[in-house]
């Protein structure tokens, strides 16, 4: 009977420590280094409409996207990788409730543009591709 108990612990401890480990947010992650003279701030033509960023020297980076009203995005880039929360707010007026989630974009060799993903909640995945190009003449 002993056995049995020490045997069951066993399993829920391992289960236990495979959760934890499938949920860390940042283990599927990409990386790579940042090619030199390129950023995250500026203006970028977005699947999710124009989006403004503004990188500072800590990696610290916030912006707005306009993709059914002023999204947000605000996160910490790291090497090529901006790591970021999003947020777009509700509006009452069309029955519409403020949606949150995290995703990550990672820079182009040249820095003109970026690719990644984009989920809901605590998951940086599972929404779909997020994608954009940098402008390099502004027209407004």
């Amino acid at each position: 009977m002993r056995l049995r108990t020490i045997g069951l612990a066993l399993i829920a401890g391992c289960l236990s420590l495979g959760t934890m480990a499938c949920t860390t947010p940042t283990a599927t992650l990409p990386h790579r280094e940042m090619p030199a003279g390129a950023t995250f701030s500026g203006l970028w033509y977005t699947n999710f409409g124009d989006m403004t960023l503004t990188q500072k020297m800590d990696g610290y980076t916030r912006g707005t996207f306009d993709y059914k009203g002023e999204g947000q995005v605000e996160g910490k880039v790291e090497g090529g990788v901006f790591i970021f929360d999003w947020m777009q707010p509700g509006d009452f007026q069309i029955g519409r409730r403020e949606v949150k989630g995290k995703g990550y974009l990672v820079i182009s060799d040249d820095g003109l543009s970026m690719t990644g993903q984009w989920g809901y909640g605590d998951s940086y995945t599972g929404g779909g591709e997020w994608t954009g190009n940098k402008a390099t003449e502004i027209y407004r």
